[in-house]
């Protein structure tokens, strides 16, 4: 036991009643909290590599996405690689499965108390460890590297007030990282961040945001066509999809889309929660608010009596039906939550309206700015953009086209990581 496990033990008793109360009222937890306690990790250790088992750990949905594409990139390249993915969330682990097809072992991450870590080491021997956005879990970190596998950050962020925490507390974190091979940071600002933490540049390289290179294709007319049936739209409707919304947002969206249909009849709505637990809750809200709400979970929504609102409570399916909407609302940005990745959107090619609270996107604000398709819009001007957007085709094209130009310019990143990785191999 080290001082990591009684920092995390005397943490258990705050923790665990939040857990315990998730568990019971979402039922999250449910799968994952036996696995990352070390319960359903193999009882007999894998056999050792033949090249190399590359371990690559991402927390929930957002950073699995982003994680696919580096995985993608790498088992191109190097087809005699094995790969453990992951995640820490049970929506992640789903993401993952869907989204890296092949890789030979999926799990959870184990909980960072040193016994369980090395429960985890010792059963799936990996050989490179790759974990993403600056998840720093000092057991995981310390305790790969003491065993010398090679350990590497990608998609790597740091905030400047983390920045300022880490770099108080130095004589902290540097022993932590300094088992990690490189650090891949996003933007030149993160890597100018994680100096100041480290003290030291020369294990820090730019390498861009690998979400850029998850980006969707945009849809075949035949499914952007599916998912609107599915959806009861008809010719001529103009479809507004707000996705990934925090509480709050769905009712404001709601009472600007009933606003702005008064001056725009072809104006529809479809609403996409950013947490699964929340559908129901979301449903209920909308109701009371005075909208007759159609679950897609439920079926097709009818074409001749139509609901008000289309709740996409289906989870993996948003990043695509993005492509089926005429215009995009990208929410987390209309309450204090940070935002989120405005590209998933704007790859279709279609106007991305955000609210003014993106502080946890800065690298993809800079590049898919108001000038680049993605106006920012405060939620008491919101039902004007949607109606003068419903009755402008010219402008939602104009705006549409700015969007997928700035998202595809930014792809590469991955690439660059892949060939980090491998020259440091090497």
């Amino acid at each position: 036991m080290n001082a990591y496990d009684l920092a995390y033990l005397g943490a258990v008793p705050v923790v665990a009643p939040t857990i315990a109360w998730k568990r019971m009222r979402h039922g999250k937890y449910r799968e994952s909290l036996p696995a990352m306690l070390g319960r359903r990790t193999p009882a007999t250790p894998l056999p050792r590599a033949t090249a190399e088992r590359c371990w690559m750990h991402s927390v929930s949905v957002g950073e699995t996405v982003a994680a696919g594409s580096v995985y993608r990139e790498l088992r191109r390249r190097r087809d005699d690689w094995e790969f453990l993915i992951t995640t820490t969330t049970e929506t992640g682990q789903a993401q993952a499965r869907r989204t890296m097809e092949g890789a030979e072992h999926f799990a959870y991450a184990p909980f960072d108390f040193s016994w369980t870590v090395d429960h985890h080491l010792d059963a799936y021997r990996p050989t490179l460890y790759l974990f993403f956005e600056t998840e720093i879990w000092p057991n995981a970190l310390r305790r790969s590297a003491r065993r010398g596998v090679p350990v590497f950050l990608a998609n790597g962020k740091l905030s400047e007030r983390s920045a300022a925490r880490y770099a108080q507390a130095s004589f902290l974190f540097r022993p932590i990282l300094a088992g990690v091979r490189r650090f891949f940071m996003q933007t030149q600002q993160d890597a100018e961040r994680m100096e100041r933490v480290l003290g030291d540049a020369s294990r820090i390289d730019v390498t861009g945001n690998v979400k850029f290179d998850a980006l969707p294709d945009a849809l075949a007319p035949e499914e952007r066509r599916s998912f609107r049936t599915h959806w009861g739209m008809r010719d001529g409707d103009v479809v507004a999809l707000a996705g990934s919304t925090h509480p709050g947002e769905e009712t404001a969206i709601w009472r600007a889309f009933a606003e702005a249909r008064k001056d725009a009849a072809a104006l529809r709505l479809v609403i996409a929660p950013r947490h699964p637990e929340r559908f129901a809750e979301v449903a209920r809200s909308l109701a009371d608010a005075g909208a007759r709400v159609h679950r897609t979970s439920a079926g097709p929504a009818p074409s001749n009596d139509r609901a008000d609102v289309v709740l996409l409570d289906e989870m993996g399916v948003l990043a695509r039906a993005f492509g089926a909407c005429d215009i995009a609302l990208l929410a987390g940005s209309w309450k204090p939550v940070g935002g989120h990745n405005l590209l998933e959107a704007a790859v279709h090619g279609v106007p991305v309206l955000r609210g003014p609270h993106m502080h946890n996107q800065p690298d993809i604000v800079r590049v898919l700015g108001p000038e680049d398709g993605a106006p920012e819009v405060a939620e008491d001007q919101l039902a004007r953009w949607l109606a003068n957007l419903a009755n402008d085709e010219p402008m939602r094209t104009q705006l549409g086209t700015k969007a997928r130009a700035a998202a595809q310019s930014m792809k590469g990143s991955a690439r660059r990581v892949t060939d980090g990785i491998l020259a440091e191999l090497r």
